[in-house]
């Protein structure tokens, strides 16, 4: 299957990534990014791709879309901070904790009827913190469009101890998994470029 990939994203974390593997477009909409506290996390970020994915497949019909969405999770939800306040408060019931970061992936092709919708989880364990540490971090204003405050592919490195499971799924896309499911499902070989 020869057809045109899109990226349904806006995050420059994704863009970067994927563009290391395969050539794609980029095609976002703005959807509503809402977690629904009556199922569970994973249920979320699956849901919230396949919306991205599928508001740009309705327009693309014949193209692949892929589309992603993030969620640190540690006793709930943590988003993307409001304000810098808002981050380190995050950042404080992080540390000396062990979170998850979930990546929900949808790839989709109206035109053959095809969608896989996954997701993807990674354990990360903070370092404990010092409120001086936090400061500086934040004073780096990488934690700003960050799930959870942190970036770790950045600064947002020296606040971790370990992870277990794939580091690209805490940066916001499931390469490993992604491209399995690209190879298999549709021919696309991240190894061909």
């Amino acid at each position: 299957m020869n057809r045109k990939i899109i990226l349904a994203s806006n995050s420059p974390r994704r863009r970067e990534m994927l563009s290391e593997f395969i050539d794609f477009d980029i095609v976002s909409k703005s959807v509503k990014e809402i977690y629904d506290y009556n199922v569970s996390e994973d249920v979320n970020v699956m849901s919230i791709a396949f919306n991205k994915a599928y508001e740009v497949a309705k327009e693309n019909e014949e193209a692949i879309v892929i589309a992603a969405d993030t969620l640190v999770y540690k006793d709930g939800p943590l988003g993307k901070p409001k304000d810098r306040e808002d981050a380190k408060n995050m950042l404080l019931s992080l540390s000396g904790t062990t979170h998850d970061v979930l990546t929900g992936c949808a790839v989709m092709c109206l035109e053959e009827k095809y969608k896989k919708i996954f997701y993807e989880r990674t354990e990360v364990k903070f370092k404990n913190l010092t409120e001086l540490e936090i400061e500086e971090y934040l004073d780096t204003l990488e934690y700003k469009d960050k799930a959870g405050a942190y970036g770790i592919q950045g600064y947002g490195s020296l606040l971790v101890d370990s992870i277990s499971g794939d580091f690209f799924n805490v940066v916001g896309l499931p390469i490993s998994k992604l491209s399995d499911v690209l190879n298999k499902d549709l021919d696309i070989d991240f190894l061909k470029r």
